[in-house]
């Protein structure tokens, strides 16, 4: 069967499904692939394509973003932070900034990088200035900031991390009488660094049909048919379609790194609640660069109701694949990408901002 995206779709359009197959993906770069390819509309009816919970800035608690602003206005700090934190918004009522963009237009130094290793350059520069790297991620951007804490940080930098593992979030759905999908595409390179192990143990333990895709529409497109083929055959399990890259073991070198940096506890999802194992923390023995061991912890002064979705947003709903963003009565309305109002429309990878930008059919 050639690979070609329409090829792949005829192969699709061939198979005798049960009935409708909800597939959930767990990447905001393939959520991008498939919205700007009109793959959506191009595939059968009973198939439906759901964005899940691949933005980690988009289920970034609203205490940590909190404890950020408030950094940025009570302390003289740097604050280092990826575009798609810029603009996520607090919820309900608070006193000052709602977002570190306000900030910055406010006069706090909040400056943008591409990558972890920028934070260290620039602190590098400014040796005289205290800087803060406010991080969140999956294992992908956590391996390597791993890795820069176990050679040493500049003296002037410290973290705020928000990272968070995907597994948890989606053995708490599962748990449920209906988890709202019914198989899985993950993303190639988070499982370059995780392996696909723990994945095969879901797939089985829930009968979850799931493939490993790359970031192109033929890689997802085939990934697509893995798991369809699978729900026809009545099978589960993993499909490994970015073989040159993913190993069922993972990358040692990075699950070491990872695991000597970070301990494993239990975190907040905003809008979804408290998992357990499901965030990263510095271990004790890298405390010394936590900017919760430098700075005064403002968490608690956050209002109940600035801690939950803004009010009339549904982005908690479309990161667990329950809701399409355009079913929220605030998409491209109240929430746009010129004026967001959620987190799932704040940051570019958000499923809300993806699916609003339009696409066309390949």
């Amino acid at each position: 069967m050639s690979n070609s995206p329409r090829a792949l779709l005829a192969a699709i359009e061939a198979l005798r499904l049960p009935g409708p197959v909800r597939i959930l993906n767990l990447s905001g770069d393939q959520e991008r692939v498939i919205a700007l390819s009109g793959m959506r509309r191009a595939l059968p009816e009973q198939v439906r394509l759901l964005s899940g919970p691949g933005c980690a800035a988009s289920i970034c608690p609203a205490a940590e973003l909190y404890q950020a602003i408030r950094l940025t206005e009570r302390h003289p700090v740097t604050l280092l932070v990826a575009e798609n934190m810029l603009r996520l918004p607090l919820g309900g009522y608070v006193e000052g900034p709602r977002s570190l963009l306000e900030a910055r237009n406010r006069g706090a130094d909040v400056r943008l990088i591409s990558a972890p290793v920028e934070a260290v350059l620039i602190a590098q520069a400014e040796p005289q200035r205290e800087m803060v790297l406010f991080a969140a991620g999956f294992e992908t951007l956590l391996a390597p900031l791993a890795g820069m804490v176990l050679e040493g940080l500049p003296d002037n930098l410290s973290l705020l991390l928000c990272g968070r593992r995907v597994e948890p979030l989606l053995e708490h759905a599962l748990a449920s009488t209906d988890p709202g999908f019914d198989a899985l595409l993950l993303p190639g390179n988070r499982c370059a660094v995780t392996g696909t192990l723990g994945w095969e143990r879901l797939a089985k333990e829930h009968h979850v049909p799931a493939a490993v895709a790359g970031y192109t529409a033929a890689s997802i497109m085939a990934a697509i048919h893995a798991v369809l083929r699978q729900r026809c055959d009545g099978e589960a399990r993993v499909e490994n379609h970015c073989q040159a890259m993913v190993r069922p073991e993972g990358n040692a070198m990075a699950l070491d790194q990872l695991y000597r940096a970070f301990d494993l506890v239990n975190g907040d999802w905003r809008g979804v609640g408290r998992l357990d194992k499901s965030a990263f923390r510095l271990r004790y023995a890298y405390g010394i660069v936590d900017s919760g061991d430098r700075f005064p912890d403002y968490r608690s002064d956050l209002r109940a109701a600035a801690e939950k979705m803004p009010a009339g947003c549904e982005c908690a709903a479309v990161t667990l694949g329950r809701m399409e963003p355009a079913d929220c009565q605030q998409f491209s309305l109240g929430c746009n990408t010129a004026s967001p109002y959620g987190p799932c429309m704040a940051s570019e990878e958000g499923a809300c901002h993806v699916r609003a930008t339009g696409g066309h059919v390949f």
